[in-house]
């Protein structure tokens, strides 16, 4: 454990008491992760490819997407939202370690930085459960999937512009500045959350379009 007030976060000066150092690797982390959502994705495909159900593989994979975006949103997101003093939890719990490898790209987590907890907890309580509904109606071809698509993917742009933006104002201070925790986890795993939610975007809206443009002409 490192001293009172000695971690590995940046600004180094930021007063962040209690931190109880990692003991889990970082590829340990990666690994358990990639096997949770490899088995999501394994069981949201079968089972939209399952009896009676003519979902298209474009949808199929929207719904691949959309339930481990649920599960990031509201368990990952959730936990560090619940949780304030993750960075002083022994090395007893897999979502305080993870947090405590992402901080390193972004500190506001543990200094609980009043717009990152807000925008995490819409983040985790409204749009994960709306990922979820999503994925029903994809599964069931519900006439709403797409509205619901729509307003979820711009929640979840929106979002990561913010997040993008108030660290671009503030000097980008709150990130460590090596390769992985820069560049890798702050600047393309987060821009994940905004290329992809801009193809379901547009996928929706080309649907959408689609419709009108059927009635219209029936």
């Amino acid at each position: 454990m490192f001293g009172s007030n000695k971690h590995p976060f940046y600004p180094p000066s930021i007063p962040l008491k209690g931190y109880h150092e990692m003991t889990i690797p970082a590829t340990y982390i990666f690994m358990f992760f990639g096997a949770a959502v490899a088995s999501l994705i394994g069981f949201v495909w079968t089972l939209s490819g399952g009896p009676g159900r003519r979902v298209s593989t474009q949808e199929r994979v929207l719904a691949c997407w959309l339930m481990v975006t649920a599960a990031i949103h509201l368990v990952i997101e959730g936990y560090v939202v619940v949780t304030p003093d993750y960075y002083q939890h022994p090395a007893d719990n897999y979502l305080s370690e993870a947090w405590k490898e992402y901080t390193k790209a972004d500190s506001r987590y543990a200094t609980r930085d009043s717009f990152i907890i807000s925008m995490e907890a819409v983040t985790a309580f409204a749009v994960g459960p709306m990922c979820f509904a999503a994925v029903y109606g994809i599964l069931q071809s519900k006439v709403w999937r797409f509205p619901l698509m729509i307003i979820l993917s711009v929640c979840q742009i929106y979002g990561d512009v913010l997040y993008y933006g108030t660290c671009y104002l503030e000097g980008f201070v709150h990130s460590r500045p090596e390769v992985l925790y820069f560049w890798v986890y702050f600047v393309l795993l987060n821009a994940l959350w905004i290329l992809i939610p801009l193809m379901v975007l547009i996928f929706s809206l080309q649907k959408i379009m689609q419709a009108l443009q059927k009635a219209k002409t029936d």
